[in-house]
Parts: structure tokens; C-alpha cells; sequence
């Protein structure tokens, strides 16, 4: 699996898993058009990739060549249990 960390305009963190078929920049520009409507009317949450590279839903490496991205590691798992 491929992986892709963003953060929003709040600061926070989220992780996002996706097959290793979709390039990490497609599966980026999906991201940046995902609507919230938690607040009880549709928003667009405006999400930055951060960090990107490869997970086993455990383990984070590697890095992203089309986005220019490195894994963080640690912090990256740390985003899985959440």
C-alpha cells in the first residue's frame, strides 16, 4: 500500500492508505477536493501533503517521487492507530 499524510488548515494530521496502482500525485490531487460536512454544510477541507511513501499498515518508509516526499517513519505509524 501506498500512503499520503496531509494536513489541514487546523493543523491537523491525517493518514491516508491507497493501493500501490494510483501514483501518489492523483491520489493527492483527490485529497485536496474531499468536502467536510461535519459542521453541518458541505466545506472544503483544504489539505497539504506533508509526507508520503509506503505502509504496510504498520511500518512507514520510503518516499513519494511525484510529490517529492519523504516517509517521517515513527510519526507517520504513529498516525495509523489514531
Amino acid at each position: 500500500m501506498k500512503y499520503i499524510v496531509t494536513q489541514n488548515e487546523e493543523g491537523k494530521e491525517e493518514l491516508f492508505m491507497f493501493p500501490k496502482s494510483i501514483d501518489h500525485d492523483c491520489m493527492a490531487e483527490v485529497l485536496s477536493h474531499i468536502r467536510s460536512s461535519s459542521t453541518g454544510r458541505w466545506v472544503r477541507a483544504r489539505r497539504k501533503p506533508i509526507a508520503a511513501g509506503f505502509t504496510d499498515g504498520k511500518k512507514c518508509v520510503g518516499r513519494s517521487e511525484t510529490l517529492d516526499l519523504d516517509s517521517r517513519g515513527p510519526i507517520d505509524e504513529a498516525l495509523i492507530t489514531v
